[in-house]
């Protein structure tokens, strides 16, 4: 009861915090800033990777590196870095991998169904992405807060995010792999303009001239996952190190900061594309 009501009062203090950099507007410039530095990466990714993909010609292999060019894109920053902290933990663990399957899983299906819907329910165009997708955009900040008061303890979910005990009894419970399988799902449907125009632009016209095509979606989602996996990799070495050997029995704690760093994310993401 102690733990909740300090994790209570620390969040009521974050948001008087909050309310103080929003009416400054800190927090917008911090985003916008964010924001900016991912779109230069992205722009000096392009012509290495697009020119690779060209290269080669190959439609899987294009279909992939669409989607690590897709994984830079401006507006994954935000769901890139929640996914991160959210898997990290059992990164640590040595048990991330079927969470990371499950995540892209997630992911794949949602791109398979868009796929399907443009193509077969809409014709293969979407003449009005913008009423679809951005409010769908809009609610990823909300949502991240949501996840990460679950994480935090402040508020139950029925998904793995909501159980008090640590990181083993997550991975254990049913939830351990419907919460990242979930959440791949949700992070699916976070389109902007460049995303937009890597899946729908390059992506679908290439799987419409392949034999295979209603597989690229999915392979897609393998790309995009590409800079995620490397990472968790880096992870799961570490844990396995001396000097991280502990880090195995403070689950619960590294859950918390994971739901810490869901909070802090989906502030910026929400004063971001809200102020759009």
């Amino acid at each position: 009861m102690d733990m909740r009501r300090g994790l209570l009062a620390l969040g009521l203090a974050v948001l008087g915090l909050v309310g103080l950099a929003l009416g400054s507007g800190l927090l917008e410039e911090v985003s916008r800033s964010l924001y900016r530095t991912a779109n230069t990466l992205y722009a000096l990714l392009v012509p290495w990777v697009d020119g690779l993909r060209r290269e080669v010609g190959v439609p899987w292999l294009s279909a992939f590196l669409l989607g690590v060019l897709a994984a830079f894109a401006p507006c994954q920053i935000t769901t890139g870095a929640s996914a991160l902290a959210y898997l990290a933990p059992s990164a640590l663990e040595g048990r991330v991998w079927p969470r990371f399957l499950a995540f892209l899983l997630g992911k794949a299906f949602t791109y398979l169904v868009l796929a399907g819907v443009v193509l077969f329910v809409l014709g293969g165009t979407l003449d009005n992405p913008g009423a679809i997708f951005r409010p769908v955009r809009l609610a990823l900040g909300p949502f991240m807060v949501l996840v990460g008061l679950g994480l935090l303890g402040v508020v139950r979910w029925p998904l793995a995010w909501g159980v008090p005990e640590g990181v083993g009894a997550r991975v254990g419970t049913w939830g351990g792999l419907l919460g990242p399988l979930a959440l791949g799902g949700v992070y699916g449907l976070a389109f902007c303009p460049t995303l937009f125009w890597l899946f729908f632009g390059l992506l679908l016209p290439l799987a419409l001239a392949s034999p295979l095509g209603f597989l690229l979606p999915g392979v897609f989602a393998l790309g995009t996952g590409l800079p995620l996996g490397l990472l968790l990799l880096l992870f799961a070495r570490l844990g396995r190190g001396q000097a991280l050997k502990g880090m195995r029995h403070v689950g619960s704690h590294l859950l918390r900061g994971a739901g810490a760093v869901f909070v802090a994310l989906g502030i910026l993401d929400t004063v971001l594309y809200w102020n759009l």
